[in-house]
């Protein structure tokens, strides 16, 4: 608490700034943790081991058994795709030559009680021979059963050129 202001201005302005520099550093620490730490790394792996199978490995079998049997993947130019259909690769990116790049700055994950993890980011694509590329936002809700971190929703959206080379 601040204490007498009357007690000189110089006195009642540092407290004003401690309290200030306090609040910052509650702030700052609440969204480096959103960036950092044991479950940010462990979705970072996660998103590691979903877009190797997707685009550098075309591994369908690992693919699938990242979702959940009830996944649902919303995509805003392709739509709903769910159970099945969501936990299926339709086709091997890397056989059209597109890759998948994940803005590593841009990667955040919070906790879900009782539940597992939101991860949110951006990422860019872009096909080999063709100029520019595109970058998209996504948001993926993990579900932990068992100590194992399985996909279960979907949300991609925002697609649109990249304003800047990635």
């Amino acid at each position: 608490m601040l204490k007498n202001p009357k007690a000189g201005p110089a006195r009642w302005r540092d407290q004003l700034m401690a309290l200030l520099l306090a609040a910052c550093a509650s702030v700052c620490a609440a969204q480096d943790a959103n960036r950092s730490g044991p479950l940010f790394d462990a979705l970072a792996r996660m998103d590691k081991e979903l877009f190797d199978a997707a685009f550098v490995n075309c591994d369908a079998n690992k693919f699938r058994a990242l979702f959940t049997e009830d996944a649902e993947f919303y995509h805003d130019r392709t739509g709903l795709a769910a159970g099945e259909a969501a936990r299926t690769m339709k086709s091997c990116p890397r056989d059209n030559g597109v890759t998948r790049t994940l803005i590593a700055e841009s990667l955040e994950v919070y906790p879900m009680q009782g539940y597992g993890a939101i991860q949110m980011g951006r990422h860019v694509f872009a096909r080999k021979g063709e100029p520019g590329s595109e970058v998209a936002k996504f948001v993926h809700l993990w579900k932990q059963e068992n100590g194992a971190w399985r996909l279960a929703r979907v949300l991609s959206f925002d697609h649109k050129p990249s304003s800047k080379p990635e």
